[in-house]
């Protein structure tokens, strides 16, 4: 998905570093499949082949003070609706981020703006291999296909149990 380029971005320097020259240096211009492209403060680029969302939140680290989608767009010269996406997503992502959320009012409107603290970024979580044991030697193979449970089985050997049980019902009405 290819995005329009922000106004720091036009105006950077065309080399294979993929930083951008004169004032902006330091600055790397990212792009990711599922996102727009975006920019890499200075100190951030150990960690700019992690997804947006991780980058954010360790700038957001390194900052200690709130933050909110203002902050992050100007930073990362993404679009609001983009940096009010990551906001989200990093307080929803429990298992990675550790963070604390509040509510501010605006100062132009009567809504309420979200700002984020980051307390810690967590390691990633070790995918363990779930794999089957390994079979017994002597222990037969499960059988696949279809296996009769017994279910509904009940009636087998009376088959005209139940048209017995219905006339019976049948003639009783008649006698009332």
């Amino acid at each position: 998905m290819t995005g329009k380029l922000h106004r720091s971005d036009r105006h950077a320097a065309p080399d294979d570093s993929g930083f951008a020259g004169g004032k902006n240096k330091g600055l790397k211009k990212v792009k990711q499949s599922n996102h727009n492209i975006y920019t890499i403060p200075y100190g951030m680029e150990p960690w700019a082949d992690e997804p947006l969302y991780l980058v954010v939140a360790r700038w957001g680290l390194q900052l200690k003070r709130w933050i909110n989608r203002n902050d992050i767009a100007a930073v990362f010269h993404i679009p609001d609706r983009q940096a009010s996406f990551q906001l989200s997503y990093i307080s929803r992502k429990k298992d990675r981020v550790a963070c604390r959320t509040r509510y501010v009012p605006a100062e132009d409107t009567g809504r309420q703006r979200v700002e984020i603290f980051i307390d810690s970024i967590l390691p990633a979580p070790v995918e363990c291999q779930t794999h089957a044991p390994p079979r017994r030697r002597n222990a037969p193979a499960k059988q696949t296909g279809m296996i009769s449970r017994g279910v509904g089985s009940g009636m087998a050997d009376n088959t005209g149990l139940w048209e017995r049980l219905l006339k019976g019902c049948r003639e009783g009405r008649d006698d009332e």
